[in-house]
């Protein structure tokens, strides 16, 4: 009888691992979204102009822009002495309510074909990303300002300075 029983046991083992597994089946559904945005668009009102200096009669002077107002200070006995003056100004449009980043130089250069490269340090306001004004769904706006400050001496080279850098956006 105990023969039996273990025969009974095995033939009912084996019957199971012969027959088919049961296959189990999972799904879910996924939600796809996005977001539509209006392009980013940075526009220049004012170029970064320092106006006419009259250079030190002697050592070095620094002349200063800030971001606050469309005036020139200087240190030293360097002077202003008329001329365009501004602060870069910037106007940056896109969706409302969104935050944009800022990308520009921390310097770029004056030049004249023979002389010295005067190295303009920038400084900017706000100092860090902007928020669009409005709402989503509506036009919104930022205002950007750019000032900067470089030194000159008594021997800098006299005549016309120019240079270029470039400010860029993008949503965060």
């Amino acid at each position: 009888m105990k023969t039996m029983t273990k025969f009974s046991l095995f033939a009912a083992l084996l019957a199971g691992a012969t027959s088919p597994a049961l296959a189990q089946t999972s799904s879910t559904t996924t939600t796809g979204t996005t977001t539509i945005l209006q392009p980013v668009t940075i526009a220049q009102n004012n170029a970064l102009a320092f106006g006419s200096i009259v250079r030190p009669t002697s050592g070095s002077s620094t002349i200063t822009i800030g971001t606050g107002a469309d005036t020139v200070t200087t240190t030293g006995s360097a002077l202003v002495a008329g001329g365009i003056k501004s602060r870069a100004r910037y106007t940056v449009s896109g969706e409302g309510a969104q935050v944009v980043s800022v990308t520009m130089p921390a310097t770029f250069n004056l030049s004249k074909a023979g002389a010295t490269d005067l190295p303009v340090t920038l400084t900017r306001n706000p100092a860090g990303n902007l928020t669009l004004s409005g709402t989503a769904g509506t036009t919104g706006t930022a205002s950007l300002d750019v000032g900067g400050s470089f030194p000159i001496t008594s021997t800098t080279v006299t005549g016309d300075y120019s240079g270029t850098f470039t400010v860029s956006v993008a949503y965060n």
